[in-house]
């Protein structure tokens, strides 16, 4: 999801709120989270099943160079999906491997690991 707001419009509280209402491991917390809300009290047949992935482009390195943006942004695509392959390790039922120079392909394997194992979705 690319979520374009003016500065201080509150876009990582409602990114949060997303991710804690639809990420499979935030489920044990739903009631604490929501239950005093509307949603809590009436939640959505799409409560916690996804496993979420956060991405922050504005990490990446872009001063140097194409080649730079290049390591820069596979560095952190990697970065981020083995800290998700850690987060759902019990959900996995196989190992997700790293690419070091090829961030698809990380996520590929992160992808198969994730069918393999029946039910959860990414998102």
């Amino acid at each position: 999801m690319l979520f374009l707001r003016p500065r201080r419009f509150g876009k990582s509280l409602w990114l949060s709120t997303l991710e804690n209402y639809y990420d499979m491991a935030q489920a044990e917390r739903f009631e604490a989270l929501f239950g005093g809300l509307k949603i809590g009290q009436r939640p959505t047949a799409l409560r916690n099943p996804y496993l979420v992935m956060k991405w922050n482009f504005s990490v990446v390195e872009t001063l140097r160079g194409a080649e730079a943006i290049r390591r820069s942004l596979h560095n952190h695509l990697n970065v981020q999906i083995l800290a998700a392959a850690r987060k759902y390790r019990r959900w996995l039922k196989s190992e997700v491997a790293i690419a070091p120079d090829d961030a698809p392909a990380s996520l590929q394997s992160l992808l198969a690991a994730t069918a393999e194992s029946g039910g959860a979705s990414i998102c």
